[in-house]
């Protein structure tokens, strides 16, 4: 009973030490507090419940390749190469960060285990026995590890381990999901939800920084007016598929946003007039092919006007002239390229008599 009472007792002073800061950790995380501050708040705080373990914290891409410890000391840096690199895993812990379905591992008699052999003057410098292991994954490609080694003399019983594991892994899961919904607030105050392309405003930052470029380096831009032929009330459906078929046309620098209903805008960057054309023609092809013939708003055509930096030296200037380039087209589909307040078929007509 004495001995019932004395584990009940310390599991006790266990969780009232793991939990005891518990609204501090919940206000840092809710604040956005950045992820070195949170990262170490949480070192900190494991070290000192596991007072008798040795803490460590490894972060390795989700493909098991590169691996880099997150702090280094004393203890741990018997593990590094002369270039301070993390030089060899041993493969017990490759096997565990490579199978997420299993975030939490406990390994025994780890000095005599050959997936720790690579490891094995690490554990016998400081007569580590056995490791407890979390993972937690960001969802933006890296897998944070925390290892918790410890001495058989002083080894923690195993219900309270797991408690300490499966808090740490709670309050990284939460500063990543707080990470997250950060990014997805960000990008929809920039993206139209319906299509994924910019929205206005930031359409016109991003083309502005553009053209500022353009003028430091005396490069060439273009900007693109795509007005909707179709006539029908635009389909949230059919929209995000044109959205998605001219993302893949352009580059990924490329800047594309919904200006109003039936308007898109385009902006790109090119060395030589002819580079406009040869887009304008890509995306015309890509929309003519059969697989999206059930598509209306794809089916009916657009209307291309193109604009060049520096003939025009703004955005609202390059933006009417794009804009009168495919209104001349006349509600058929095609492209045409506005040059010194003429409209021609081809760039190649800019300077013939």
């Amino acid at each position: 009973m004495r001995s019932r009472v004395a584990y009940l007792e310390k599991e006790r002073d266990f969780v009232k030490n793991l939990y005891c800061d518990m609204p501090q950790m919940l206000q840092v995380i809710s604040k956005g507090s950045l992820l070195s501050t949170s990262l170490n708040r949480f070192k900190n705080k494991m070290q000192s419940q596991l007072p008798n373990a040795y803490c460590l914290f490894i972060v390795c891409d989700k493909e098991c390749l590169q691996w880099r410890l997150q702090y280094t000391d004393s203890i741990n840096d018997r593990l590094l190469n002369s270039n301070g690199q993390l030089s060899i895993v041993p493969q017990a812990l490759i096997t565990f960060a490579a199978s997420p379905s299993c975030p939490k591992r406990h390994d025994i008699d780890i000095q005599s285990a050959s997936g720790w052999k690579h490891w094995l003057p690490f554990l016998k410098d400081h007569t580590f026995s056995d490791v407890s292991m979390v993972s937690v994954s960001d969802c933006q490609g890296s897998i944070y590890l925390m290892l918790v080694f410890q001495r058989e003399e002083v080894r923690l019983e195993g219900e309270l381990m797991a408690l300490a594991l499966d808090s740490y892994a709670a309050w990284l899961s939460a500063v990543f999901e707080r990470e997250q919904a950060d990014y997805l607030l960000l990008e929809d105050s920039h993206r139209d939800p319906t299509t994924g392309l910019l929205r206005r405003y930031s359409f016109e930052n991003s083309f502005g920084i553009v053209l500022k470029d353009s003028r430091r380096h005396f490069q060439r831009a273009a900007l693109f007016s795509l007005r909707l032929l179709s006539s029908s009330k635009v389909n949230d459906t059919d929209l995000k598929l044109l959205a998605e078929v001219m993302s893949d046309t352009v580059r990924d620098n490329d800047l594309i946003a919904h200006y109003d209903e039936r308007e898109l805008v385009m902006g790109i960057r090119i060395q030589h007039l002819e580079d406009a054309e040869i887009v304008a023609a890509k995306l015309l092809k890509s929309l003519n092919s059969p697989k999206f013939s059930d598509n209306r708003l794809i089916r009916e055509g657009l209307s291309i006007g193109i604009a060049f930096y520096p003939e025009h030296s703004s955005l609202e200037s390059l933006h009417q002239a794009a804009l009168f380039a495919a209104n001349s087209l006349k509600n058929i589909s095609g492209y045409r390229l506005e040059f010194h307040g003429e409209c021609y078929g081809s760039s190649a007509d800019f300077y013939s008599l």
